[in-house]
């Protein structure tokens, strides 16, 4: 799951067709989406997320991660090192600090850097992934 699609997507889980799921929570997930992933993980999908590298997007994956039990997709310290050193688009960190329980360091390397990092700016990597998850 992510953030955004249109924009950007994610693996939600795997659907009854043995493939893949994309879900969107567009921003804070909605009453819907969360019941929606809590059923494909009832079912035994894997879910995985992906949101944007800023301050709401942290609070964003915490919250979720309350509800519903995620893993990071390409959402770690080591994933936006990489996209800030491959000089993808970004913005200036701005906003109250939050926390990354699921990867603290990831928290740390936001505030040492001080960019900000939408889904778009890895969105390449993102569908790579997803099309590859797909295929097999």
């Amino acid at each position: 799951m992510a953030e955004r699609w249109a924009r950007t997507s994610a693996t939600g889980g795997t659907s009854t067709a043995g493939g893949p799921v994309l879900v969107c929570t567009s921003g804070q997930p909605s009453t819907a989406v969360v019941e929606l992933l809590t059923r494909l993980a009832g079912e035994g999908a894997e879910c995985r997320y992906h949101g944007d590298f800023d301050w709401a997007g942290l609070r964003i994956a915490r919250s979720l991660s309350a509800r519903v039990k995620w893993m990071p997709w390409r959402y770690a310290d080591a994933d936006y090192r990489a996209a800030v050193r491959d000089g993808n688009p970004s913005l200036r960190l701005a906003g109250t600090p939050a926390e990354s329980p699921w990867d603290p360091k990831l928290a740390v390397a936001m505030a040492e850097c001080g960019l900000a990092l939408e889904e778009e700016a890895v969105a390449n990597l993102l569908a790579a992934d997803a099309l590859a998850a797909a295929r097999s």
